[in-house]
């Protein structure tokens, strides 16, 4: 089975479906893009609730979606030259 799945992977026109995805990413097709940003949060169970806009609605594009901006009390940036990164 997995030799089928890699040889699927060599046959698919990879620059024609990544173009085709980052058109649908950008694209504002109203109720659409809010389904798919739905079904994405529901399939890969993300916290809406640490995003400032935690409403599917709020997002034109799948692009905004996965740039969204998060509540800046979750994930503070040290003052501190000498930490690179703090864990909570």
């Amino acid at each position: 089975m997995d030799s089928i799945k890699i040889a699927l992977q060599y046959m698919l026109p990879k620059h024609f479906l990544s173009r085709l995805v980052g058109k649908f990413a950008a694209a504002e097709v109203g109720v659409i893009t809010t389904a798919a940003i739905k079904w994405f949060i529901k399939q890969y169970k993300i916290d809406m609730s640490e995003a400032k806009q935690p409403e599917p609605e709020a997002y034109k594009t799948f692009n905004d979606f996965f740039t969204r901006a998060l509540k800046p009390e979750l994930r503070p940036i040290s003052q501190d030259a000498h930490i690179m990164a703090a864990s909570s």
